[in-house]
């Protein structure tokens, strides 16, 4: 069993441009084990990879689907059931920024995926859906210069199909970008793995719930002068699995990272939230800090938090990092059902406190506000 069964993926391939290149990226795949290090918790996968193995599906050309972009003022960009609509598509497995050797899945993507590039300042919203069962992959390169450029990349899928993306993005030292990825399931699975190489500004955030396996890598690499935010939010509901990795590797000399991470397990399901904030040897005066918290609701649902950091010079102005796992506070439930409300109520006003943050996106507030109301509290 796999991700794919293989002669579909074969068949698929023969389909596409750059066949030598693309069965070569199909073998890496093959080739490559999930984890090369099994005995260091720092690397410790918290990913079910047997769930992604076991899905054994097809990839083609699904049905045609008409989406809108609930941003009205962003160019939509869609990818469903395969079909890309509203850019130019390029039949290339080649990503400028990512090795097929950074992650297996990583390889398996850009074997059997088409690519679109962005690399003008503006306002977009990617839209990755199936809902048929498929695998369904796409390349993304963004590369901005200047300006003020935000881009969403909305991942939605429903029960056994996976979406699967591959996003670098270049960020020029006189550009700021904003940059969400949010990934919703409906019992679905889902990997998306993005690297961001910073020489000016990027504020990303990462959003997901509902998978019932979600693995999502972000990356971000910080030139001299440069500055990174990251606020990930997991929320896992049901038997929901989730494991959300965002690490910064400061190289530049005066760079700033700030990362804030939060998770909320309710039900059997588990959220992890990690990271590794890493300070090189040539990036002097510069700062990190790295948060993670996390709420468990139900006896048998599971939150891991593991903020890592890693400071590999003596000239460093700030390095912290912290985390905090625990269960509803009982006290505050208390305090809560003595002002009238009902214990159910009562814990959803703590997940809607715990999760929401001023600076979300519309979209993450209301599909914050509609899963918790759809679970009862």
């Amino acid at each position: 069993m796999a991700i794919v069964d293989k002669d579909s993926a074969i068949n698929y391939i023969q389909k596409l441009g750059n066949v030598s290149d693309r069965e070569k990226l199909f073998s890496i795949y093959e080739e490559m084990p999930y984890q090369l290090i099994h005995d260091s918790p720092t690397i410790k996968h918290y990913t079910d990879w047997d769930l992604f193995d076991n899905l054994d599906l097809k990839i083609d050309y699904g049905s045609k689907k008409n989406l809108d972009s609930p941003l009205k003022d962003y160019k939509l960009i869609s990818i469903a059931n395969n079909i890309v609509e509203g850019t130019e598509v390029l039949d290339s497995p080649k990503n400028s920024g990512i090795d097929p050797k950074e992650h297996k899945l990583v390889a398996l993507n850009l074997a059997l995926a088409k690519k679109i590039i962005i690399d003008r300042p503006g306002k977009y919203f990617i839209y990755h859906y199936t809902d048929q069962e498929l695998y369904s992959p796409i390349n993304i390169e963004i590369n901005v210069n200047d300006d003020i450029t935000d881009i969403v990349y909305y991942s939605e899928s429903f029960g056994k199909s996976m979406p699967s993306s591959t996003i670098y993005l270049k960020v020029g030292k006189d550009a700021t970008v904003n940059f969400s990825t949010i990934v919703k399931g409906n019992s679905s699975y889902s990997f998306v793995y993005a690297k961001a190489e910073v020489d000016g500004s990027i504020n990303s955030s990462i959003f997901a719930s509902g998978s019932s396996q979600a693995h999502i890598e972000y990356k971000s690499i910080l030139g001299s002068y440069s500055n990174a935010s990251f606020n990930v939010k997991a929320l896992g509901v049901k038997d929901n699995n989730i494991d959300i990795v965002s690490d910064v590797t400061h190289i530049g000399e005066k760079s700033v990272s700030t990362g804030s991470m939060k998770a909320v397990a309710a039900n059997t399901s588990l959220t992890v939230i990690r990271g590794d904030a890493k300070v090189g040897e040539t990036a002097h005066d510069s700062s990190t800090s790295i948060i993670g918290r996390a709420i468990m609701l139900g006896k048998e649902s599971k939150a891991i938090v593991a903020p890592m950091l890693e400071v590999k010079t003596g000239r460093v102005i700030t390095a912290k990092h912290s985390a905090a796992v625990s269960r509803v506070d009982e006290d505050l439930v208390f305090y809560l059902q003595n002002r009238g409300f009902d214990r159910k109520t009562a814990e959803g006003l703590i997940i809607r406190g715990f999760l929401n943050d001023e600076n979300d996106i519309s979209i993450v507030k209301e599909m914050v506000e509609k899963i918790i109301s759809d679970l009862g509290y």
